[in-house]
């Protein structure tokens, strides 16, 4: 099977998932020479920018992990070459990395619609807010400042681990036909708000950990300052405000339904990771 995006954060874990359950991986890398995979792994060059380097990617491949990389917003020009080729080489399953609370104004819906359109059996993982987020995002200001700042107001969020994630997607791939759900909606068991999300990180770290409660243009302008590209700050501020106006808040039962386990909570997550804002 073939996973994409197969070295940033869900994509990696994606192939741990099925590495550890046995499967043959093939992960699709945009530079060969540079990407870091698991021993035992294959890797491919597929780049979205050539539709060439597509059919050659999907050779002997029947299921497909399929994420759309940040930076493209022009979904038909960068995928819909993938797509085809999926169709043709005879892909019987994909899983469609989307977002929860997906519309039509989203590059993701657009994916979701192509992949179906092209009458590929398929299924569409809408998750919530990675919990990662608060290593990547939010780390360095945890751990220098001990502060989250951002303009959420005191919207709730259902937090999901990607390692959750990658195992539901592992799980649809490897056995297609024990999840016959088109979409899942994938939330963590709570929803809270940053307020807490900071006590949790205050009482895991044994330090005061505050939350800075920002008005948007606050925040717009706190970005802009630390130098952040202009398409990263508008997707902030479209979380935040989404968050703001409570549609951050959905909890859904996909995950443990799929696993047979609960989902990992926040403050599991905070104490697996804790060394990194030590």
């Amino acid at each position: 099977m073939l996973v994409t995006g197969a070295t940033g954060t869900v994509g990696r874990a994606v192939v741990a998932e099925l590495v550890a359950a046995g499967q043959p991986v093939r992960a699709a890398v945009r530079d060969p020479e540079a990407a870091t995979v698991p021993a035992g792994v294959e890797h491919v060059y597929l780049d979205f920018d050539d539709p060439a380097t597509a059919a050659p990617a999907l050779d002997g491949v029947d299921r497909l992990f399929l994420m759309r990389p940040p930076a493209i917003s022009d979904v038909r020009m960068a995928l819909e070459p993938l797509v085809r080729a999926a169709r043709a080489v005879g892909v019987r399953r994909v899983v469609v990395l989307s977002v929860m609370g997906v519309n039509p104004a989203l590059p993701h819906w657009r994916m979701e619609r192509m992949v179906a359109a092209a009458g590929l059996s398929s299924t569409a993982l809408r998750p919530a807010y990675f919990s990662q987020n608060l290593l990547s995002a939010f780390g360095a200001e945890i751990r220098e400042r001990s502060q989250l700042r951002l303009a959420a107001g005191n919207g709730r969020v259902s937090f999901i681990d990607t390692r959750d994630i990658a195992a539901v997607a592992a799980r649809v791939l490897t056995d297609p036909d024990a999840v016959p759900q088109r979409v899942l909606t994938l939330t963590g068991p709570a929803a809270l708000t940053f307020g807490e999300v900071a006590a949790l990180l205050a009482a895991e770290l044994g330090r005061p950990v505050t939350y800075v409660r920002q008005g948007l243009l606050e925040r717009h302008r706190e970005l802009r300052s630390r130098g952040a590209e202009t398409a990263y700050i508008w997707v902030q501020l479209a979380i935040d405000a989404t968050t703001r106006l409570g549609l951050a808040r959905k909890l859904s039962p996909d995950v443990s339904t799929v696993l047979a386990r609960p989902a990992t909570s926040l403050q599991s997550f905070i104490h697996d990771h804790r060394d990194t804002w030590l």
